[in-house]
């Protein structure tokens, strides 16, 4: 099996599969989230062969639509593959509507599982378990490290588009890499300003890079303190 993500999560609230993300991660599974959120919704390019497993919310807006949890599985998962599908919603009545449009696409889950979000808060020795159980599902396992970070892109150039990546989560450690036009090709704009998230899956002799566009302001994130501010007119310039 090439390198990627082997497991997708789709929901509106990032916030809620951070928890499922950590163990995924923890198992080196890869995995990759895309928003739900119709505001900041970006659909990948062309389904991933390599995603296995998807966890996946239903509910991103008020009124159930059976349609938009089906387009976004449409999306990941290629026709007639085997995955598995995890409905990870605090509802999970709705679910026959959504197989019977999955069925017509021809993407009918292999194995499918309800998890309740409201069953998992505060357990997370269950959370784990049950994670660990669905992800040994995954046919052809093999270990993928996985390393995610947030860029900005500074300068648009004929040979590669430079981009100012904070490669640090917690400290404000930045720095600025090019990379090739092709990798950044499915971005919707090409300009100063636009921030990405860029994701790098790596196995032994192998190694994928995935750029894709982050439509929510992260400018917060390229904030650095000046530690001069307010020392303007005192000795430690002026000298006195």
């Amino acid at each position: 099996m090439s390198v990627g993500p082997r497991v997708a999560f789709v929901d509106d609230i990032e916030a809620q599969i951070t928890q499922l993300d950590m163990v995924v991660r923890d198992l080196k599974a890869g995995s990759i989230f895309f928003n739900a959120n119709p505001e900041f919704a970006v659909f990948p390019e062309s389904p991933i062969e390599t995603v296995k497993l998807l966890f996946l919310d239903l509910y991103y807006k008020k009124d159930f639509d059976p349609e938009m949890p089906a387009q976004w599985v449409e999306s990941i998962i290629p026709k007639d593959t085997q995955y598995d599908l995890v409905i990870w919603s605090r509802d999970t009545d709705q679910v026959d509507s959504l197989l019977d449009i999955l069925d017509k696409l021809k993407l009918k889950p292999n194995h499918i599982e309800l998890w309740q979000k409201n069953h998992f808060t505060g357990q997370e020795e269950l959370l784990r378990k049950k994670v660990s159980e669905i992800t040994r599902r995954i046919p052809s396992y093999e270990q993928i490290t996985q390393d995610d970070f947030f860029g900005e892109i500074v300068s648009v150039e004929d040979d590669g588009v430079l981009i100012n990546c904070k490669i640090s989560s917690s400290d404000p450690v930045f720095q600025t890499r090019k990379f090739d036009r092709e990798l950044v090709s499915n971005l919707s704009e090409l300009k100063t300003g636009v921030f990405v998230k860029i994701s790098i899956y790596s196995k032994p002799g192998a190694r994928l890079i995935d750029v894709v566009e982050e439509k929510q302001d992260r400018s917060d994130l390229f904030q650095v303190q000046d530690y001069f501010e307010g020392l303007e007119n005192t000795a430690f310039f002026t000298g006195d």
